[in-house]
C-alpha cells in the first residue's frame, strides 16, 4: 500500500495529482519499476520458506549420516542422455533415382550418429527398389548403415535380394547406391534362378543398364529347359539302347551345364553372357575348355515393360541358350576318349549345329584321328562334315581328300575331292590287311621259287602289302558293309595295279567312320572280304604284263582274282584272248579259259610288228606269240607242257569250263 509524507509541516497540505506534471515516458518507467518490485516480493515470499526447509533438511541428513543410516538406503541411478541411447522405431526412407525409379527403405529401429549426422544405423532392414518401368527388387538384411547425403546403403548379415523375375541373391555384405541403381559386393555371392545358380567371390549389378559382373572363382550351374522336340525323342527311342547317337555338345540336350571361369559379364540388354579366364564347361560326359566363351540367349523382351523383362535374367533365369561362341582356341572332350581341338567354335544351340574352324584335330581312342580346316557337326541330323585338306587315319589305314561327309544316322560316309585349279581332284586311301597266315607265307615262298622271271601271266604280289586306291569319290555304307570307289579308280597292292571305272569293296565288322554307338574294346575290326570291279578293268604287273576284261572279282581269303568278259592277256607283243582269267596272287599263276566248249589252241603270229593275219575262233581262247623275241631258255618246251600245248610255269591252259 502506497503512502506519502509532508516534509514541510508549515505549509498547507495539498493533494498531488500523480498524473499531472509528468510525461508519458516517466509514467512508463514508473510502472516498469513497480512490476519489478512486485516480482521480487513474490520471489522472496517463496525463497525464504524454501531456504529454511532446505537448511533443515541438510541438517537432518547430516545427522542421519553421522548415525550411519544413509549408507543403508538404496542408491538410485540418474539416467544419462547419450547419442547411443537415442533410438528411432520403424523409420522409413524414400527417394528417387536418376533414371526415374524410386526406392523405399524400412527398418525396425534406427540410431542417429551424432558425430556424423549423415549416417544412420539401421536394424532389421527391408527395402524395395523400383526402376523406371516399375520392376521391383526386394531386399532384406539384418543390419546396415544409410548415408542420407550420398543415398548409399551398406548392408551386412543375411542379405537376401529377390527380383520379380525369380532371381534370388544371397550375400553377406553389399553396398547399394540408390541413385545409380548399383549393387556391389566384395564377399562371396550366391545367385539362385529358376533354372540354375551362380557363385562368385564378388559381384557388381547395375540395374539401370541391366548389366551384372561376377568376378573371381565363378561357378555357374545351369539347367536348360526341357527339349519338347517330339521328333528328337522319337529318334532317340529308335536306338536299340534308347540313347542318342552322339553325346551332345555343350549347350545341347537337357543335362545340366557346369561352367567355371575367372569372370562372368552379363549384358541382359544385348542378351549375352561372357565367361573369361580359364573357362571350363561340362555337360554330362562332354567338356569344353577355352580362354573366353560368349553365350547368347533369349529371355523376356526388354521393351515390353514387364517386371520379368526389366530385371536382368542371366542365362538360365527363364532364358534359353541360342548360340555359344568361342573366338579363342577350344578343346572339346567326350567320354570315353574323344577329343576335338580347333581355333574357334560357333555353336547354334537352337538347331544344334556346331562349327569348329581352324586347324581342327579330332581324336577317338588311341588309333583313330582326323584333321581338317573346318568341321561341322549337326546333332539333330547326326551328321559330321569335314572340309579342307581332310586326313583320317585308323591304325595304319588312311583316307585323304577335300571333303568328308559322315551320316551317322544312316551309317554312310562319302569322301570326295573338291575341284581345284580346273581339275576334279582325287582322293587317296590306304588300307592294310592282317598278316598273311603261315600257310600263305609258305605257298608264297614256294611259288616264288618256281616262277620264271618274265613269264607270261605272272601277276604275283604280297598279300600283306597295303592296298592304295585313288579315285574321284568314295562312298561307304556301313550297314550294307560295302565301300564304292568311283571315277577313274587306280588301285595298287605291291606290284599289282588295277584300273577301272568303279571298284566295290565288301567287308565285315565296322569301318569306324559312321558308327552310331560307342565302339567297345572287343568289337571286331573291319575285315576286307572281297572286291568287285565293274566297267573296263585293266590289271598290270611289275614286269608290264597286262590283263584286261569287262569285270573283275577279288576273293581276299583265297587271294584270287577273276577277270571276265572280253579278256585280253598281254606281255610285250604276246597276246592271249579268252572270256575268263583266274590269277592266283600268291603264286602268280594265271589260268585263262572260255565259257564255250572246245579245246584250247594257239598259233604263232607272223613276224610283222602289227601281228596281223591271225584268226581268233569264236568261243575258243586264242593266243599270239613272237618266238624270236623270247630268250633261248624260254623257247624250250616246258616240262609241264603236254600234248603240244604252250603251258608256261606260271600260267596253264585248261579245258573250257562246262
Amino acid at each position: 500500500m502506497a503512502s506519502t509524507t509532508n516534509f514541510t509541516p508549515g505549509d498547507a497540505w495539498t493533494k498531488v495529482n500523480p498524473f499531472s506534471g509528468s510525461t508519458a515516458a516517466e509514467r512508463a518507467r514508473n510502472f516498469k519499476l513497480a512490476k519489478r518490485h512486485t516480482r521480487l516480493v513474490r520471489l522472496l515470499r517463496w525463497l525464504f520458506p524454501v531456504s529454511i526447509v532446505g537448511i533443515l533438511g541438510l541438517y537432518l541428513l547430516l545427522m542421519l549420516d553421522n548415525s550411519g543410516m544413509v549408507s543403508q538406503l538404496p542408491r538410485l541411478e540418474v539416467p544419462r542422455i547419450i547419442p547411443e541411447n537415442l533410438t528411432m522405431d520403424n523409420p522409413s526412407y524414400e527417394g528417387y533415382t536418376n533414371d526415374g525409379g524410386r526406392y523405399t527403405v524400412h527398418a525396425k529401429t534406427a540410431v542417429q550418429d551424432f558425430t556424423n549426422t549423415d549416417f544412420v544405423r539401421l536394424n532389421t532392414i527391408t527395402g524395395d527398389l523400383f526402376d523406371a518401368k516399375k520392376a521391383r527388387t526386394r531386399l532384406t538384411a539384418l543390419e546396415g548403415e544409410f548415408n542420407t547425403k550420398e543415398n548409399q546403403l551398406v548392408l551386412s548379415g543375411g542379405i537376401d535380394i529377390v527380383a520379380d523375375s525369380g532371381l534370388k541373391a544371397k550375400l553377406s555384405r553389399a553396398t547399394i547406391l540408390t541413385n545409380e541403381s548399383l549393387i556391389t559386393s566384395n564377399e562371396p555371392v550366391l545367385v539362385e534362378m529358376p533354372t540354375g545358380t551362380i557363385r562368385s567371390n564378388s559381384m557388381r549389378l547395375l540395374s539401370k543398364t541391366r548389366e551384372i559382373a561376377f568376378v573371381d572363382d565363378v561357378r555357374a550351374h545351369l539347367i536348360p529347359p526341357k527339349n519338347e522336340n517330339a521328333d528328337g525323342a522319337a529318334n532317340d527311342a529308335a536306338k536299340p539302347d534308347g540313347s542318342s547317337a552322339t553325346a551332345p555338345l555343350i549347350g545341347g540336350g537337357d543335362a545340366p551345364i557346369d561352367i567355371n571361369a575367372n569372370r562372368l559379364d552379363i549384358d541382359d540388354t544385348g542378351k549375352t553372357a561372357t565367361f573369361t579366364g580359364k573357362v571350363h564347361a561340362r555337360q554330362a560326359d562332354a567338356a569344353l575348355e577355352t580362354a573366353a566363351l560368349e553365350v547368347f540367349y533369349e529371355g523376356g523382351n526388354a521393351e515390353d515393360g514387364s517386371a520379368a523383362a526389366t530385371t536382368p535374367d542371366m542365362p538360365g533365369a527363364g532364358a534359353k541358350i541360342q548360340r555359344i561362341v568361342s573366338r579363342t582356341p577350344v578343346v572339346m572332350t567326350r567320354a570315353p576318349n574323344d577329343r576335338v581341338t580347333g581355333a574357334n567354335l560357333d555353336y547354334d544351340a537352337i538347331n544344334q549345329v556346331a562349327v569348329i574352324d581352324g586347324d581342327v584335330k579330332m581324336l577317338s581312342g588311341p588309333d583313330r584321328n582326323a584333321t581338317a580346316r573346318r568341321v561341322t557337326v549337326d546333332q539333330k541330323a547326326d551328321t559330321i562334315l569335314l572340309t579342307g585338306n581332310v586326313a583320317v587315319s585308323q591304325g595304319r589305314n588312311q583316307l585323304k581328300g577335300e571333303r568328308l561327309f559322315v551320316d551317322r544316322a544312316k551309317g554312310r560316309t562319302q569322301l570326295s575331292a573338291a575341284a581345284a585349279r580346273g581339275d576334279n581332284g582325287r582322293i587317296w586311301t590306304q588300307f592294310y590287311r592282317t598278316e598273311a597266315s603261315n600257310a600263305q607265307q609258305k605257298g608264297q615262298s614256294a611259288a616264288a621259287a618256281s616262277a620264271a622271271a618274265g613269264a607270261v601271266g605272272v601277276f604275283k604280289t604280297d598279300p600283306s602289302a597295303p592296298i592304295t586306291v585313288e579315285a574321284a569319290r568314295l562312298d561307304v555304307d556301313d550297314r550294307a558293309k560295302q565301300a564304292i570307289y568311283n571315277g577313274e579308280v587306280h588301285a595298287v597292292q605291291g606290284d599289282f595295279v588295277v584300273r577301272t571305272s568303279q571298284l566295290k569293296a565288301f567287308y565285315t565288322g565296322a569301318a569306324g567312320l559312321a558308327e552310331d554307338t560307342v565302339k567297345t574294346p572287343d568289337a571286331a575290326p573291319a575285315q576286307l572280304s572281297r572286291i568287285e570291279a565293274r566297267g573296263k578293268v585293266v590289271v598290270t604287273s611289275r614286269d608290264g604284263q597286262k590283263a584286261s576284261g569287262d569285270w573283275a572279282n577279288y576273293d581276299v581269303k583265297k587271294n584270287e582274282v577273276v577277270l571276265g568278259g572280253d579278256v585280253v592277256l598281254t606281255q610285250d607283243k604276246n597276246v592271249i584272248n579268252g572270256t575268263k582269267l583266274t590269277i592266283n596272287m600268291l603264286t602268280g599263276q594265271s589260268i585263262i579259259d572260255s565259257g564255250d566248249s572246245g579245246a584250247w589252241s594257239a598259233r604263232a603270229a607272223p613276224q610283222a610288228k602289227n601281228a596281223s593275219g591271225y584268226t581268233v575262233r569264236k568261243g575258243r581262247p586264242s593266243a599270239i606269240f613272237y618266238p624270236k623275241d623270247k630268250n633261248a631258255a624260254e623257247k624250250k618246251p616246258s616240262a609241264n607242257a603236254k600234248n603240244g600245248s604252250f603251258a608256261e610255269p606260271d600260267w596253264a591252259p585248261v579245258a573250257p569250263s562246262p
